[in-house]
Order: C-alpha cells, then structure tokens, then sequence
C-alpha cells in the first residue's frame, strides 16, 4: 500500500478527505520532514489518523490530526508536550523535535502531527478478545495492576493525569510488559486547573463510557480520577465483562461485579472497589498508598493458611497485655488481651468452652495483632485491616475494634469510613472515637459546632487515660482557638499540657492562640516547645513543627 498526497488521487483512502492520507492508485509514497516514510495505515483513533512510518530503519507511530478544532488541537500539542518530559518503559516515547506542522495543496489549514516510539502487541481489549474474554486470574492482576500503578506514579509525579484509562489504551508488549498509550487526553495538574474544578468550568469532559468517573462527567477530573478508570478497567478484566453491562446496587451506585470474578480474593476485590469509590476523596489519595497495599496483598495471599484460625490459637500463648488507657498510639488502641493456655485450647477442641465465649476473645486477638501489624510495619496496614475487620466480624459488638477499623480508614484517606466507624464506636461509649471524630469534622467536614459538641460529650464519659483526655482537650482548644475565643483556649490548652507537658501538639495550638493576643514573646516560648517536641509523624504536629521553624528563624 502506498501514500500520496497529490490532489489528482482519484480514491483516498480517508473519509474525511484531509490531505489525501492513503492512495491506492498512484506511486507517490507519504515522506514528511524527508524523513518519516510511511509503510502502513493503523488505523484511526478518536480524530487522529495512525501511521506507521519509518524513521532511519526505525518504525515508529505518526498521529496526524484530521481537525482544526481549536480545543482538540491544543489537546494534540499537550500530549506531544507531556510525552516528551516522561521517561518510563511503559509510556511511549517522544523526542523533542517529534512535534510538527505541514500544509497540503488542497487544504489551507496545516495538519498537526506527532511521531512516538512503537509500542509493539496488543492492546488488552484486542489481547482479552483473543482468550475469548476469559477473565484473567488473580496473580496476572496484581501483576498488571502494579505494572500500571507504576506509570501513573510517573504520570501523577510530573503533575499531570490520564483521564482515558481503559482496555484500549493499555498495550501488553512481547515481553509481557504493558505501557499505557493515547495520552490525547492527559492534563496538567496546576494550581490554575484546580481553581477551575473548584468551580466546575472550562474543563473538556473526555473520557470513555463504563470507565469515565462521575466527577469527569461534570468536568471536574483530578488525578484520583485515573484511579476510578483502573479500577473499572480491572473489573473488565477480571469479569470478561464490559462495566457497562454489570448492574449496579441502586442505594450505593457500586458495580456489582464481585460475583463474576471467584477467583480472586476479598483483599483485591476491596482494593479493587477503593479504586472505584464514588467520589475522589473517598479513593486512595496516590499510587504510593496502592502500591504499598498491593505488597501486602501479595503476602497475605501467599501466607494466608499462616494467618488461619490454627496459628490465631497459637498466638494466644504469646499475647502480652497491654493497659487501654496507658496507650500512647494516637490511632488504634489495644484491649486487655487474655493470655490463653493449651488447656483452654483443648477444652475448645473438646466442645467443652462454648464458641461463643472463646470468639469474643478470638476478636480481642485479633484486634491486638492487628494493631501489632500497624506499629511494626512489616506487612503493615493491608494485615491490620485484614485481622481488625476480622475482629469486628466476629464479634459485632467489640467497639474498640470498630473504633480501629476507622483509624485504619482515617489512615488511608477515607474519611467517610472513619466517620462512620468512629460513629458507632461513640455511641458504644469509646472516648477516643469521640475525640478522632471530632478532629474529622474540624480538619475535613470543616464543621466546628459539631466538633466542638462531640467534644464535650467525650470529656463527659469521665476517661481515665491521659492520652484521650489530652486530645479532647486539645481539640477543645483547637476549636475554640478557631472561633476567636481565645481566653478559652488557652485554658484547655493549658489543661492539657498540665496532663502531659511532653507533647507538643497543646504547645503548637498555645502558640498561634498567643499571637492572635499579640503576646509575641510568650508565642515564641510555647513555639520552641512545639519544636522541640512534635513527631513528623503526626501530621498536624508536622506541619506545626514547620510554622514554628519559621516563627523562630524569622525572631533570629
């Protein structure tokens, strides 16, 4: 087959008729920039007319553009912007000079294109068709899943974001390797791009349906978006089924899936699902918290007989007790934990202890392990989740792992989980959940009067430990610190440092209620203290710590 572009074609192979792209019937072969020979049609794509060309010996893919449409143009020229400042095995490359224009005879507009490296195979729609849409199994899943996770860590890194992840746009290479291509659709995460999906204006709704997430739709995409896309594309893979033939729970709007893909397990199938939550917030925030999870994912597949019920009787033996309201972890708090003996596992397998009396302590267990898993990293948080959810499913009523299960939430950025399972864990008359509440609706609901009630109501329960009292304290603080009553936060700040002048969370708070008193120089005391005391890992104290740097390099 040869190309021309001679106004005397007498059969173009181009519907659209720009520029004559393929003729049959006369000898002129496609040479651009003499230097990208043309040998073969690909195919069409969106607005674009796919080529292969030869560069030196080397084939490579031509995108031409067949419009003028201002929008889609501007689209065009972003995709050869971000590709040439991407250097991953699984985005396709382009050079600098990739980037051009020419002018037909018959056409006065120029046509815009873009020369990218081949990425050879198939693409996964084509791949999955030829295995009869057979869905894939769970190791190639996780397998794929980390491959792509680890494109958008290159994407997302460079501050820009797909917006068109599907089947289609995923190539599996020879070697088993996939990239992620058609990045006509990519855009730049700006603080002048987030302006406008604040107000949901002037952004280009693109996307594709079955993948695209509701906040495309109203053209408010962000980069979590790419995350709802990967997830409905897995869904595709693993059902053989195309999301937009899967039904939908009516109250929840979530893909009912799970049911066409049994060989996976519940750990990828609850990943899976996060992917897709309905909203961005709701989603992990960023490739690192997925990619740790599917680490842990991976053990727990692998070490699942390990984490049964016959090494949980064993783990009995070895639990240490721990004092509730000594606990210094500012998330997930520990029971009292029995220490079991091998009698007591005899009497069990003897019928002799009910099930119902040992289950209750099997969740306390469970509970504690999981929060063993959290504080020793290691396997980390997918294990804490799988033994806290455990723990509550067991016993329905263990309010203190109910109160975990919403840290762990908190913990990976699902704060409507949180809320909900510190929710119920309040109600069951856990202080610390009324506290983790209450900061969910000063830092993320953005809603003090609620705050400020809950508060309230867990100094009311009368907790013995410091740690909880503490934080109530100085959440009261915080809050009253935010509605200008100054007087009173300082008072409750204060309270709380009498409890434990080691932290450094009280002090920070103390410090900003000083200098909206104008008392500078008492701010930079309590400042120095905040300093000295915060944990970078504590976010609030974190981001404190750096105001007090600056407060106390700017004294100097």
């Amino acid at each position: 087959m040869s190309y021309c572009f001679n106004p005397d074609c007498s059969k173009p192979d181009d519907p659209l008729n720009f520029g004559q792209l393929v003729c049959r019937h006369c000898g002129t072969e496609l040479l651009l920039k003499n230097r990208y020979r043309g040998v073969k049609r690909l195919g069409k794509g969106g607005f674009c007319q796919i080529i292969e060309v030869d560069d030196s010996g080397i084939h490579k893919v031509l995108k031409m553009l067949l419009v003028n449409y201002p929008k889609v143009i501007d689209l065009f020229k972003r995709e050869a912007e971000v590709l040439t400042l991407l250097y991953h095995p699984g985005i396709p490359r382009v050079e600098l000079d990739s980037y051009f224009t020419f002018r037909t005879k018959e056409k006065v507009e120029p046509l815009h294109c873009i020369v990218m490296e081949k990425i050879e195979g198939l693409n996964l729609k084509e791949w999955q068709t030829n295995q009869n849409n057979q869905p894939i199994p769970e190791e190639l899943a996780i397998n794929w899943l980390k491959q792509l996770v680890k494109i958008l860590q290159e994407l997302h890194k460079s501050k820009y974001f797909h917006r068109d992840i599907k089947p289609e746009n995923i190539m599996l290479k020879p070697d088993g390797q996939l990239a992620l291509i058609d990045f006509n659709a990519v855009r730049e995460i700006t603080d002048t791009y987030l302006a406008k999906v604040g107000v949901g204006r002037d952004i280009t709704q693109i996307g594709s349906k079955g993948y695209i997430p509701p906040e495309q739709v109203m053209r408010k995409a962000v980069p979590q978006s790419d995350f709802f896309a990967l997830g409905r594309t897995f869904v595709h893979l693993l059902t053989g089924i195309h999301p937009l033939d899967l039904d939908e729970d009516p109250e929840t709007d979530k893909l009912i899936w799970r049911n066409y893909a049994p060989q996976i397990s519940s750990y990828l199938a609850d990943l899976i699902d996060w992917l897709m939550a309905p909203t961005p917030r709701r989603r992990p925030q960023n490739t690192g918290v997925v990619l740790q999870l599917l680490k842990e994912i991976e053990y727990l597949i692998k070490n699942e007989n390990n984490l049964g019920f016959g090494k949980l009787i064993n783990t009995f033996k070895f639990l240490k007790l721990f004092n509730r309201k000594d606990n210094q972890n500012p998330y997930l708090i520990k029971l009292n934990s029995v220490r079991f003996q091998i009698g007591l596992v005899a009497l069990l397998l003897l019928g002799i202890v009910t099930w119902r009396l040992v289950s209750s302590q099997i969740a306390i267990a469970l509970n504690d392990r999981g929060v063993e898993h959290y504080e020793d990293g290691g396997i980390g948080i997918a294990a804490a989740w799988h033994d806290i959810k455990q723990a509550v499913e067991l016993n329905p009523n263990d309010s203190v792992a109910i109160y975990n299960w919403g840290a762990l939430c908190e913990q990976l950025g699902n704060f409507d989980c949180a809320r909900e399972k510190y929710q119920i864990a309040a109600q069951s008359g856990v202080a610390a959940a009324y506290n983790q509440l209450a900061r969910l609706y000063i830092i993320h609901y953005k809603n003090d009067a609620v705050a400020l009630n809950l508060l309230w109501q867990g100094l009311a329960l009368n907790e013995d430990g410091i740690d909880v009292k503490y934080s109530l304290l100085k959440n009261l603080g915080w809050v009253r610190l935010k509605q200008q009553r100054y007087d009173e936060a300082k008072k409750h700040l204060q309270d709380a440092i009498k409890l434990d002048s080691d932290r450094a969370s009280a002090y920070c708070l103390l410090a900003q209620v000083k200098e909206a008193q104008k008392d500078i120089k008492d701010s930079l005391v309590h400042w120095e203290n905040c300093r000295k005391y915060a944990d970078m890992k504590n976010p609030d104290e974190d981001n404190w710590m750096s105001i007090a740097e600056q407060r106390l390099r700017d004294k100097k």
